[in-house]
């Protein structure tokens, strides 16, 4: 399954060497939020240009704005191979799907915690993938709804094999095997790669995790 580390959860006071701890991982996830669609605010794009002039990932972008235009332009020219934007955001999704794939980007949608999957019905033969959201900023530690086992699950089985199915959100041990079991290709981890004191190792401990050989307590199952 697919590991994206959240640089959002790095520490931003030395952020390059957050990075540097990932080793040789390809992937770096980037949370742009722009303290309107949610309360935080985390990277400008002059932040994003500078990190991935540096470091060689393949890196990608979870729009978490009220305007997600805007910014499509911008990240496509710093190199940005995916973007999700949230279905909450807009009342026009193709008219960003369009969009993003204009610019030579993936073109995900993402989903908040209380918004049903079916929504994304009308919508998936025209994703390369859906970011599920398992937490939401709840100023409880960002904790994960363990009810998301069952959005994934019903994605994976009305999404064909060509749509990324990628979760976000408070995800440990336990929830990464739940997730892959129900079907999910991906997972944005954060703090549980970063606050480990080898988050290269840590990545490298998941990668090896298979449904069956831990404990699980998955709600349906």
């Amino acid at each position: 399954m697919k590991i994206l580390p959240s640089a959002a959860s790095a520490n931003q006071l030395c952020l390059g060497r957050e990075i540097e701890a990932l080793g040789n991982h390809k992937y770096l996830h980037f949370d742009i939020e722009d303290g309107n669609f949610v309360p935080n605010i985390t990277f400008g794009m002059k932040t994003i240009r500078s990190v991935v002039s540096k470091y060689n990932k393949i890196w990608d972008a979870h729009l978490m704005v009220t305007n997600p235009l805007m910014y499509l332009e911008e990240l496509a020219e710093a190199g940005c191979s995916a973007a999700a934007f949230h279905w909450e955001s807009t009342g026009y999704p193709l008219r960003v799907l369009h969009k993003i794939k204009e610019m030579g980007m993936k073109a995900g949608i993402a989903l908040n915690p209380n918004t049903p999957a079916a929504v994304l019905k009308p919508y998936v033969n025209r994703l390369d993938y859906i970011l599920i959201m398992t937490s939401e900023p709840d100023g409880e530690g960002d904790l994960f709804q363990m009810e998301m086992i069952q959005k994934v699950e019903w994605l994976a089985g009305v999404c064909g094999s060509e749509t990324e199915i990628i979760a976000d959100g408070g995800i440990g041990e336990n929830e990464f095997l739940c997730l892959r079991k129900a079907g999910a290709t991906g997972t944005v981890m954060g703090r549980t790669i970063f606050a480990s004191e080898h988050p290269c190792d840590t990545i490298e401990k998941f990668s090896k995790l298979y449904p069956g050989t831990h404990h699980r307590t998955c709600p349906g199952h």
